[in-house]
C-alpha cells in the first residue's frame, strides 16, 4: 500500500481503532453503525465509517479490501458522497454461510435504493472500482484484481468536489474489522 496517497484521506465518523501494518490499513468498525436513509420508515443511519478524499473532475478510485471474517450484515466497500442526504455506496455483504453477494445503494434526497446480485469465486478480497466522467459514475467489482464486472451506472450532479473512498460499518452488535491494503486515484481511461 502506497501510504504517501493516504495523506490527503480523512475520516468520517472515526472508527473504533485503525492500525498501520507493512501493507495493510486494518479498520476496526464500530458496533451499530451504517449508511442508510428511510424517511418514509423513519430509520436513519449516517454513522459508519467513511475515509474519504476530495475530487474536482473526472477520476478513477480503485480498492481492495480484505476481509477475514465477513459477518452477517457487516459492510465494507466504497462510497462516493456530496452530504448526508445524497451518497452511493457498493459493498460486499455475506448472505449466508456460502453465499456473498456486491450490493450497491444509492441515496438521493434520503431515499435510499437497494440493488444486489450474488458473486462467486469470493475468497477473502474484493476491489471496487468507481470512474467518474463529468457527472455520470460508473461501478465495478473484481474478486481478482484483474477481470472488473460493471455492475452500477449513476448520476450526481455534484456543484464543485465530491467525496470519495472506502467505508465500513457493522449493523450488527458484534464488532468488524477489514484491511484496506489498497486505494488509488488517477485519470480515467
Amino acid at each position: 500500500m502506497n501510504f504517501e496517497v493516504l495523506e490527503k484521506f480523512e475520516w468520517y465518523n472515526d472508527p473504533e481503532n485503525v492500525r498501520f501494518d507493512i501493507d495493510a490499513m486494518t479498520v476496526y468498525a464500530k458496533s451499530d453503525t451504517d449508511f442508510w436513509q428511510s424517511v418514509h420508515r423513519g430509520y436513519k443511519k449516517d454513522n459508519g465509517h467513511f475515509f474519504f478524499c476530495r475530487q474536482n473532475g473526472d477520476f478513477q478510485l480503485t480498492l481492495k479490501w480484505k476481509i477475514e471474517d465477513l459477518k452477517e450484515l457487516a459492510q465494507c466497500g466504497v462510497m462516493v458522497r456530496i452530504d448526508e442526504r445524497n451518497w452511493f455506496k457498493a459493498y460486499i455483504e455475506k448472505e449466508t454461510s456460502d453465499d456473498f453477494s456486491v450490493i450497491s445503494s444509492f441515496t438521493t434526497l434520503g431515499h435510499s435504493d437497494l440493488a444486489k446480485s450474488i458473486i462467486n469465486g469470493y475468497n477473502n478480497e474484493i476491489w471496487f472500482r468507481i470512474v467518474r466522467v463529468g457527472d455520470e459514475f460508473e461501478v465495478f467489482f473484481s474478486v481478482d484484481g484483474i477481470t472488473f464486472v460493471k455492475f452500477r451506472m449513476f448520476y450526481i450532479k455534484a456543484f464543485e468536489d465530491v467525496k470519495v473512498g472506502a467505508y465500513i460499518s457493522s449493523i450488527q452488535e458484534d464488532d468488524f474489522f477489514a484491511m484496506l491494503s489498497d486505494i488509488n486515484i488517477e485519470e480515467p481511461f
